[in-house]
């Protein structure tokens, strides 16, 4: 009568080992994603080098289709930025109303508390511009010592 009891509980085990391990990969896997998103500078010519090598674009389609991927981008990166204005005005907001719910001692915490969040995010937002930036420079050196000498 013992032996069904572990037998269960030893599957209880794996299957919790394996969705702790899953839920570990696809944070790692989602993160990775997130930091290597492009950024708006890079739609347009990223869209485009996908279009032309996909659909096998002449370079005269090319030039016509250029003009409009970076208007459409550009339209984007604007409807972007207005996204996050409105986002943040909205955190600001919430952040308003919630303070003035709080004690004393409890709005200190939590001006702590998002003081912390934001130099976080604007530390995490650093360190992504500056690999960005290394990432490019190498892409750069890298074409660079693809053509020949003089050229």
């Amino acid at each position: 009568m013992n032996q069904p009891w572990k037998v269960i509980i030893v599957l209880l085990g794996i299957f919790a080992a394996g969705g702790v391990t899953g839920g570990f990969v696809m944070l790692r896997v989602s993160k990775n994603r997130w930091v290597n998103r492009p950024v708006p500078e890079e739609w347009a010519p990223k869209t485009l080098k996908r279009l032309a090598e996909r659909l096998e674009l002449t370079p005269d389609q090319q030039e016509q289709i250029r003009p409009i991927v970076r208007r459409s981008m550009e339209q984007l990166n604007r409807v972007r930025n207005q996204s996050m204005t409105e986002t943040q005005t909205t955190v600001e907001g919430m952040q308003r109303e919630i303070s003035e719910k709080l004690t004393a001692e409890q709005r200190l915490k939590f001006e702590q508390m998002n003081r912390e969040l934001r130099e976080a995010r604007e530390a995490r937002d650093k360190a992504e511009r500056a690999k960005r930036a290394a990432d490019r420079e190498a892409a750069e050196k890298e074409k660079a010592a693809e053509k020949p000498p003089g050229k």
